[in-house]
């Protein structure tokens, strides 16, 4: 099955740049899915083979590689394709079509300034020959930014939404679940706890600094005339990757209780730029291997 949480994870994302391209090694997930969210459906939905081997070229993938990753989601249920003459061509399934969905509102999340001072606690209970959907609801809840308080017991400061009872529901560990919402009273203070809980927050501070100095780095290159549409077209879904690789591990808490120099807002702003600066020559590249059915 296909983890977006891992997919980010497993990128690499680094300060590190070839000529060529700004960004770093690209999972072939993403790229396809990617494709398929910022440039395929806008186009109607449909895409020739040969142009999907000719957009991953661009990240460095063989012809081998690309068919090879096609092919690992076609058969996981997230593309489907259709012969017409003797080209295939590919669309999204309904399951391809959840996942962006997902993925996108999850890294939609931005702190709250309105913090009521609940928390949502998640405590279960799965039996042991169970393993493999513990691991999985474990997954989950880091995935939507919970912290593990103790053993079989996670919170996070944003409120129960819809799509993750959903999502548990459909993994059939709701029926082990009890959520409650609550304030912290105690033992130790606050920040205390909130360190505890979320020890990756000085990782991640410097995670988003790296993409900060990256992005940076891109605007630079761009206002000396030093980037290229195809290069354009690389760097700018690898930019968004890389914003969504170090989002994947935010718990989005509330300004009240991160750093006064918390560097998420201003990453933010450079991902919101960099998408803006790079659609247009990113777009032209893009129709120049863009072929579809008719």
């Amino acid at each position: 099955m296909y983890n977006t949480r891992q997919d980010f994870h497993d990128r690499g994302y680094n300060d590190s740049f070839s000529e060529d391209s700004l960004g770093t090694a690209v999972n072939s997930n993403l790229a396809i899915l990617g494709m398929f969210g910022q440039y395929v459906l806008p186009r109607g939905g449909v895409i020739w083979l040969g142009s999907l081997i000719q957009a991953m070229a661009v990240w460095g993938f063989s012809e081998a590689a690309a068919r090879s990753a096609i092919l690992r989601l076609k058969h996981g249920g997230f593309i489907e394709g259709q012969r017409v003459g003797r080209r295939t061509f590919y669309s999204l399934t309904d399951g391809g079509m959840h996942r962006l969905d997902i993925g996108g509102f999850r890294f939609s999340f931005s702190p709250t300034r309105a913090w009521d001072g609940q928390w949502t606690v998640v405590v279960y209970s799965i039996p042991e020959e169970q393993r493999e959907l513990r691991d999985a609801l474990r997954d989950s809840l880091k995935w939507w930014g919970f912290g593990l308080l103790a053993p079989g017991t996670w919170v996070s400061a944003r409120p129960l939404l819809p799509e993750m009872e959903r999502g548990w529901r459909e993994m059939g560990v709701w029926d082990y679940v009890d959520v409650f919402r609550s304030a912290y009273v105690g033992s130790s203070d606050l920040p205390a706890m909130v360190d505890r809980v979320f020890p990756e927050l000085p990782a991640l501070a410097a995670s988003y600094r790296a993409y900060i100095a990256q992005s940076e780095l891109i605007l630079r290159r761009l206002e000396a005339g030093r980037l290229e549409d195809r290069t354009c077209f690389a760097t700018r879904l690898e930019n968004l990757w890389g914003f969504y690789a170090v989002a994947s591990e935010d718990p989005v808490l509330p300004p009240d209780l991160l750093p006064e120099d918390w560097p998420r807002p201003r990453a933010e702003e450079l991902s919101v730029r960099i998408q803006r600066v790079l659609a247009e020559p990113a777009s032209r590249f893009f129709e120049t291997i863009y072929e579809t059915i008719g």
